[in-house]
C-alpha cells in the first residue's frame, strides 16, 4: 500500500531529531542533583557559579513556569503574575510583561523592576496593581525567590469557601498548616488604589511564614525559596483544590489527622517542591526550547 502524504508527514514529525546527526536529548535534570546513596540529597541547589549565570537560571525557570501555567489553563486575560528575585540586585525582581500570553513567554521577555515600580531591564507593559505585593513579600521574606499568583479556575472556586484545602489525600497533606487565609479589610467607600498600600500590608501579615495564601474570593498565591518550588506549589495546590471539590460533590471525604510539621519536615518539603518541578521542566524544555531564549 502506498503511504499518503499525510502519513509521510506524520512519520517525519514522529521521528524528528532521531537521525544519526541529531543532538542527544537532554539528560533528566534530576541527574544533576547531588546524591546520597540511591536518593537525592535533601538540600536546596547551590547557586550557579556566577551571579549572571544564576540570573539566567532563574529567568529560564520562570519562563518555563509560565509555559506550564499555560498548559494547566491558569491564564485569565490580563490577570496573574509570577516573579523571581534578582540575584544581583536582590531588592529587584523579574516579572512577566502584561498582555503577553503565558504560552509565548521567553526568558528574554521578562522585565526587571525595582520596589518603586521602575523598569531596569526589558520592555513591555506591567501589571502595576500586582507589583507592590511582590516587592513587599520579598522585603518581608528574604529567603523567598519565587512568588506566583494566577486566577486559576479551581483556586478561584475554592477561595470562595474561605478555608484551607484539607488533607483528604496524601498530596494535599503536603500543604498541612502551610496555608494562610486572607480576606482584606477595606476602607468603607474607599477605592482599590486608595486602599492598596493598606491591603498589601495586610496580605504580607496574613502570609507570615507560610508558603501558600488563599485570598478570599480571589485565588491562590504561592512562594518558594526557588522559582521551581513556587511554581510546583501552585500547580499542586490547584490540583488539591480540584480533588477536594470533586470529593465533596460526591459525599463527605475523610480528613486525615496529621501532626504539625517540624522545622526539619518543612525544610524537606521545600526541597521536595523543588525536585517535583524538575520532570515538568524536562518536558517543557524538550517540547518548547524557545522559552530559553
Amino acid at each position: 500500500m502506498t503511504a499518503s502524504l499525510g502519513d509521510l508527514r506524520a512519520h517525519a514529525v514522529a521521528h524528528a531529531g532521531q537521525g544519526p546527526h541529531a543532538p542527544s536529548p537532554r539528560p533528566p535534570a534530576i541527574r544533576q542533583v547531588p546524591r546520597q546513596g540511591n536518593e537525592p540529597r535533601w538540600e536546596l541547589p547551590a547557586p550557579q557559579p556566577t551571579a549572571e549565570a544564576e540570573r539566567q537560571h532563574r529567568k529560564q525557570r520562570l519562563a518555563a513556569a509560565f509555559r506550564l501555567f499555560a498548559r494547566h489553563g491558569f491564564e485569565s486575560g490580563l490577570a496573574g503574575h509570577f516573579s523571581a528575585r534578582d540575584p544581583i540586585h536582590t531588592d529587584h525582581f523579574w516579572i512577566n510583561p502584561l498582555g503577553v500570553s503565558y504560552s509565548h513567554i521567553r526568558a528574554s521577555d521578562l522585565i526587571l523592576v525595582d520596589g518603586r515600580e521602575e523598569v531596569l531591564q526589558g520592555d513591555g507593559l506591567l501589571n502595576l496593581s500586582g507589583l507592590p505585593y511582590h516587592d513587599a513579600i520579598q522585603r518581608a521574606r528574604p529567603e523567598v525567590v519565587g512568588i506566583a499568583h494566577a486566577h486559576s479556575f479551581y483556586g478561584k472556586v475554592w477561595s470562595a469557601f474561605g478555608r484551607p484545602v484539607e488533607p483528604i489525600t496524601a498530596d494535599a497533606g503536603l500543604f498541612h498548616e502551610d496555608q494562610a487565609l486572607f480576606d482584606p479589610v477595606r476602607t468603607p467607600g474607599g477605592s482599590y488604589d486608595q486602599d492598596r498600600e493598606r491591603i498589601v500590608a495586610q496580605a504580607v501579615t496574613a502570609l507570615g511564614g507560610h508558603n501558600t495564601l488563599i485570598w478570599q474570593n480571589h485565588g491562590f498565591w504561592t512562594v518558594g525559596a526557588t522559582v521551581e518550588a513556587a511554581a510546583w506549589r501552585f500547580i499542586a495546590l490547584e490540583d488539591a483544590a480540584r480533588a477536594q471539590l470533586l470529593a465533596q460533590s460526591a459525599g463527605n471525604p475523610i480528613v486525615t489527622s496529621l501532626p504539625s510539621p517540624s522545622p526539619q519536615t518543612r525544610a524537606r518539603l521545600e526541597v521536595w517542591a523543588y525536585l517535583s518541578f524538575l520532570p515538568l521542566w524536562d518536558r517543557v524544555v524538550r517540547e518548547e526550547p524557545d522559552l530559553l531564549d
